[in-house]
C-alpha cells in the first residue's frame, strides 16, 4: 500500500507542477506604465507569497512574446538575465517584485506582463499577470514648449514696456512743449494789451505838464 500510495503523491505533486494559473498564487500589475525621457521605468509586479518563497520572475512583450529578462529571487538573492532590448534589474519586498527598465524606447512601446512561478517550497505554481501598457511620456517636450511659449509672452510682456514707457516720454514732452508755447502767447497778449494803456498814461502826464507851464508863463 505504501507504493501506491507514494505514487499517488509523486503524481499529484507532477500535476500540480504542470498548472501555470495557481489558485493560490496571486499576480497583479497596474493597467499604464509611463516611461519618463530618459528610457527609465519601474514596474510592480505584485504577488500573495512572502518573501521566504523563492519566485521566478519573467517579463514578456505581448506584441511577439518575447521574454525581456528572467529573474529569481529569495529574502536574500535576486539575481537577473536581461535581453538586448532592455536592461532589468529587479528589487523584492514582502509581497512585490520591482522591475527597472533601462532603455525604453518607442520602439519598444506594448503591453508587458510578469509572470511568477513559486520554485519552492513546493508545490510548483505559476501564474501571469493582465499586462501593463509601458509608453513614452511627452512631459518633456510639453515643457520645452512651455518654456518657448513663456518665453515669447515674456518678450512681447518686455515689448509692451518699452513702448509704453517711450510713448509716455514723448507724449510728455509734446505736453511740456505746448504749455511752453500757450505760455508763451499769454505773455505776448498781456503786453499788447498793457501797451495802449501806458501810452495814454503818458499822454495825460505830458497834457498836465503843457498847462503847469502855460499857467507860469
Amino acid at each position: 500500500m505504501a507504493c501506491p500510495r507514494n505514487l499517488l503523491v509523486v503524481f499529484l505533486w507532477i500535476y500540480t507542477a504542470q498548472r501555470l494559473d495557481g489558485a493560490g498564487l496571486r499576480v497583479d500589475q497596474p493597467r499604464f506604465l509611463e516611461v519618463d525621457s530618459t528610457g527609465e521605468a519601474t514596474l510592480q509586479c505584485n504577488h500573495s507569497w512572502d518573501e521566504k518563497t523563492e519566485l521566478k520572475l519573467t517579463i514578456l512583450k505581448e506584441r511577439d512574446s518575447q521574454v525581456i529578462c528572467i529573474g529569481r529571487t529569495n529574502s536574500s538573492v535576486h539575481h537577473v538575465n536581461s535581453t538586448e532590448l532592455l536592461h532589468c534589474q529587479i528589487n523584492r519586498t514582502s509581497d512585490s517584485i520591482y522591475v527597472t527598465f533601462y532603455g525604453f524606447n518607442s520602439s519598444l512601446i506594448d503591453n508587458f506582463f510578469c509572470k511568477i512561478e513559486k520554485l519552492y517550497p513546493p508545490p510548483y505554481e505559476g501564474k501571469q499577470g493582465n499586462g501593463t501598457i509601458m509608453f513614452i511620456s511627452s512631459k518633456k517636450n510639453c515643457k520645452k514648449c512651455f518654456q518657448f511659449v513663456m518665453f515669447l509672452i515674456m518678450g512681447f510682456l518686455g515689448f509692451l514696456t518699452l513702448s509704453s514707457m517711450i510713448y509716455s516720454i514723448v507724449l510728455t514732452l509734446k505736453i511740456c512743449r505746448v504749455k511752453k508755447v500757450v505760455k508763451k502767447e499769454e505773455e505776448n497778449s498781456v503786453y499788447e494789451q498793457m501797451a495802449p494803456s501806458n501810452g495814454g498814461e503818458q499822454s495825460r502826464r505830458n497834457t498836465e505838464s503843457a498847462t503847469t507851464l502855460s499857467r507860469k508863463y
